[in-house]
């Protein structure tokens, strides 16, 4: 590689590490100076100019820096070696120990999640929403995110991981989608528009393209994502042009928001999981193959107060036999169970065989014998 070709190579990645940040060229420009070493991109230039080329591997750590899609901002300080401890730091985040805690770092639908023993705290894809920091309610007072100090490093993985998802993001959409022009009009990333005016669908108010821009296409008020931003307001008469413009979220302290959870397992006793218990209780009741089918077709209804309505097929399940397991199931529940039979259409022509046997084959075979002497076999090759 020619020395032009090497700063051409290195102009080429500014350009990227621009989109990727969403900052100024001239921004990343003298950000990759200062992590080769010089002051801003000027010197950098006038060394080049007396002979000064990279060496393929400051060229390899710049191509490594733009595919993290960190921001310039990241960098306090013009020292090369810090930033090569800082992405030593991001290469091992996916897991590791923060002061003898042990974490997994994870990306989950753009929300970067690192979590620990009865914690975890999630950065939103939001850059305007605040952090949340959840911890178990077993674990809460040796829950490690209340020590200040462990607790601003898991925040700094997580926001550099952040960094690198928003970047992605930003390389990904029109260059237009995070720099308005001159006029302050963005382009939507998902429906390839231009205007300087953008709406919520769940806010009665005006987004400037600048402001979407800013905040990666998500409310500024209420968080909503692209899907639900729009270029006119059409849910309005007036498509929105009466609108007042919508303010910012107040400015965070950066702390962020800390919940705690009871994430013990719990019974939940919705209708789904009622329906399935009776259904089971049936089955243990059913003594013969006619009254599993009985169980398996019975009608069970839940009302508002978790009680249970059982319907049995009479062909299928004997009138006079109640279902005591079911009956326990519930009393074990507290609930309340009642239990009629009812007349449906049965899957078979002659449900009593199933009274002779508990053998699914012993079964078929009675059906398939007497469909050959009595019936047709209409699905079957018999």
């Amino acid at each position: 590689m020619t020395e032009a070709a090497e700063i051409s190579r290195i102009k080429l990645l500014a350009k990227r590490h621009a989109r990727a940040t969403r900052v100024a060229l001239h921004e990343a420009l003298n950000f990759i100076a200062i992590h080769l070493g010089f002051a801003n991109w000027t010197k950098l230039v006038t060394a080049n100019k007396i002979g000064w080329v990279p060496s393929p591997e400051q060229v390899a750590s710049i191509e490594a820096m733009v595919a993290k899609h960190v921001s310039p901002a990241d960098f306090t300080t013009g020292s090369a070696d810090a930033s090569a401890r800082r992405w030593e730091y991001l290469e091992q985040a996916e897991q590791g120990r923060i002061r003898g805690h042990a974490y997994r770092l994870q990306v989950a639908l753009d929300d970067v999640i690192i979590a620990g023993e009865g914690w975890s705290i999630t950065v939103p894809e939001d850059p305007s929403a605040r952090a949340r920091v959840r911890t178990s309610a077993e674990a809460d007072d040796q829950s490690p995110v209340f020590d200040p100090d462990f607790l601003e490093e898991a925040l700094n993985l997580a926001n550099h991981r952040m960094a690198q998802v928003r970047g992605k993001i930003s390389t990904d959409w029109p260059r237009r989608s995070t720099k308005p022009d001159g006029k302050g009009r963005s382009r939507h990333p998902l429906c390839d528009r231009d205007s300087d005016t953008w709406f919520c669908l769940h806010c009665d108010g005006r987004i400037t393209g600048v402001q979407i821009a800013k905040n990666l296409w998500h409310c500024p008020a209420c968080g909503a994502s692209p899907v639900d931003i729009f270029h006119t307001a059409f849910w309005c008469e007036d498509e929105g042009k009466s609108l007042p413009p919508i303010g910012a979220k107040a400015k965070s302290d950066g702390r962020p928001d800390f919940q705690v959870v009871d994430d013990r397992p719990k019974l939940e006793l919705n209708e789904r999981n009622i329906v399935l218990l009776m259904r089971s209780a049936l089955l243990d009741d059913a003594t013969n193959l006619s009254e599993r089918l009985g169980a398996l077709l019975a009608e069970i209804t839940v009302d508002e107060d978790n009680d249970v309505w059982i319907s049995l097929e009479e062909d299928l399940w004997p009138d006079r036999k109640e279902p005591t397991e079911a009956i326990k199931v519930a009393a074990q529940l507290g609930i309340e169970i009642e239990v009629e039979t009812m007349w449906s259409k049965i899957p078979f022509h002659w449900p009593a065989f199933g009274e002779q046997t508990s053998s699914t084959t012993e079964y078929l075979q009675m059906l398939l014998d007497a469909y050959v002497q009595y019936a047709v076999l209409s699905d079957i090759d018999a």
